[in-house]
């Protein structure tokens, strides 16, 4: 079995595992399962040119804690990523959501018409400001999804290859990604307690500190906290009082489901939920 089969092979067993502990989830992840599966695909397609970064620049970012490249930044192949938007819109109009097929029709029509091309909601993805090329009807969220999971698999290669520029085995002790410099989306223990980030951009994966807030830099124990459910013990919700901020963590030592991260992000969010103050959690 290839890499590339492995890896959708994981991703259909998660989401399996998923929605036959939590069936409320069944609907939603049908739709990303979907999504997941052609990014995987469309990856071994994606060709990208390795971004450069002179010694001297690298040697400095990497000594001052600098993200090695800016979101706007990455290199995207334009011709797998507009076949993998073909797909998703093909993908959204066999959803459930009416919203999600209204959207990929107005947007689908904007690009047939010429008065958006694919580069357009691409580079909204990237953080540039394209809004005024989103049909009217499509709001920026739902554009910004079909950019951002139609690019994935260009950043996912980006940041493959930047990664060979950092030391795997130190923790990075800032907040954000050492990558793009985004914050983390979701945090993992793993062995004996280790914790590691995942960009919630480009998904590149990095160890850190366990006892720290990566939103305003506390390690102070005391203000420092989580909660989880004796239901869900591979769930917990790491908090700040100083911040008053939240990051989602996978302790993957009480659990033996197959762990996709991409596939947790969208399988917590009933912690988001809970983790909002007036909730009843904090």
């Amino acid at each position: 079995m290839s890499d590339a089969d492995a890896a959708k092979e994981r991703i259909r067993k998660a989401c399996r595992e998923v929605t036959t502990a939590r069936p409320v989830y069944t609907e939603i992840l049908k739709f990303y399962e979907a999504v997941f599966l052609a990014q995987e695909e469309s990856k071994n397609h994606t060709n990208i040119t390795r971004i450069d970064i002179p010694e001297d620049i690298l040697a400095m970012k990497l000594a001052e804690k600098f993200p090695l490249v800016a979101a706007a930044d990455f290199e995207i192949d334009i011709a797998a990523s507009t076949h993998l938007l073909e797909e998703l819109f093909e993908i959204a109009g066999a959803s459930a959501s009416a919203d999600l097929q209204e959207a990929a029709r107005l947007i689908s029509e904007s690009l047939g018409s010429g008065s958006m091309n694919p580069k357009d909601i691409f580079d909204l993805a990237l953080g540039k400001d394209t809004s005024d090329k989103i049909p009217s009807g499509v709001s920026v969220d739902m554009a910004m999804l079909f950019g951002y999971n139609s690019i994935r698999p260009s950043l996912r290669l980006c940041s493959e290859h930047l990664s060979a520029s950092l030391n795997a085995e130190e923790p990075w002790r800032t907040g954000y990604c050492p990558i793009c410099g985004s914050s983390p989306g979701l945090s993992m223990l793993k062995g004996e307690g280790e914790r590691s980030y995942l960009c919630s951009f480009c998904w590149h994966e990095w160890l850190t500190p366990r006892i720290y807030c990566p939103f305003c830099d506390n390690t102070d124990s005391s203000q420092l906290h989580y909660f989880f459910s004796d239901e869900e013990p591979e769930y917990r919700v790491d908090g700040c009082d100083r911040c008053s901020r939240y990051i989602k963590t996978i302790d993957l030592r009480k659990t033996s489901r197959t762990i996709v991260p991409v596939v947790e992000a969208i399988a917590t969010l009933h912690l988001d939920m809970k983790a909002v103050p007036g909730n009843g959690t904090q």
